[in-house]
């Protein structure tokens, strides 16, 4: 039988073969994929404090997201969703904004959106406005996630917004934007519609955009 907490402490301790291995045989004793997700999660959150605490490097950070999104890959069979709207070949654009490198927060949502049946297009990170407008304009996406760490994002996240409506797109997309420091006054500088710091929540909230654009 695996066990769940022997999961949680394996991503803490970096483990990469006995995660896999635990994810595995969760899956095997039925436990929801979901479920599993939600563990990998915590894993992942505890490294991320332990290196806010000096305690862990930006290797282990790293190492961290490395395991969540793997793992995640291995879950994806078990937990597509058949969503019967047909908000699953849905588009999402997702990138980390210009000027701004670190992506482990936006594979985790990623990889959420994809274990839902979403199409989540990654552009990867330092990406300019017009990559978003040109990605936007070629997959019809309905939502844009603008992903961000360092204050500079926020410049950028604006003035990929700015971008969106000169080519007439802004009122056709919904804005999200995610990452540790933002909050409702970086949504409201960046034109955005929502904000999160948390993945699982990101999930919920293009769910629900979805539904009702459907």
């Amino acid at each position: 039988m695996g066990n769940k907490e022997d999961l949680a402490e394996a991503v803490m301790e970096l483990d990469e073969e006995k995660s896999y291995k635990l994810v595995e045989q969760l899956v095997k004793d039925g436990i929801d994929p979901q479920h599993i997700i939600e563990i990998l999660r915590e894993g992942v959150e505890v490294v991320g404090e332990k290196f806010n605490k000096k305690e862990y490097f930006l290797t282990e950070l790293v190492m961290a997201g490395e395991i969540f999104t793997q793992a995640a890959k291995l879950l994806e069979p078990h937990m597509k969703e058949v969503v019967s709207d047909g908000s699953n070949v849905d588009s999402i654009v997702i990138g980390t904004v210009q000027g701004d490198v670190h992506d482990i927060g936006k594979n985790i949502f990623v990889t959420l959106l994809k274990s839902a049946g979403y199409n989540a297009v990654d552009l990867g990170v330092d990406i300019p406005p017009e990559k978003f407008v040109e990605k936007v304009k070629e997959t019809g996406a309905k939502i844009v996630a603008y992903s961000g760490l360092l204050t500079v994002a926020l410049e950028s996240m604006n003035a990929t917004t700015e971008a969106l409506k000169t080519a007439g797109l802004r009122d056709k997309v919904k804005i999200i934007i995610g990452g540790l420091p933002v909050d409702e006054l970086w949504m409201k500088e960046a034109g955005a519609d929502a904000f999160t710091d948390n993945a699982f929540e990101g999930l919920n909230i293009v769910k629900k955009w979805l539904r009702g654009a459907t």
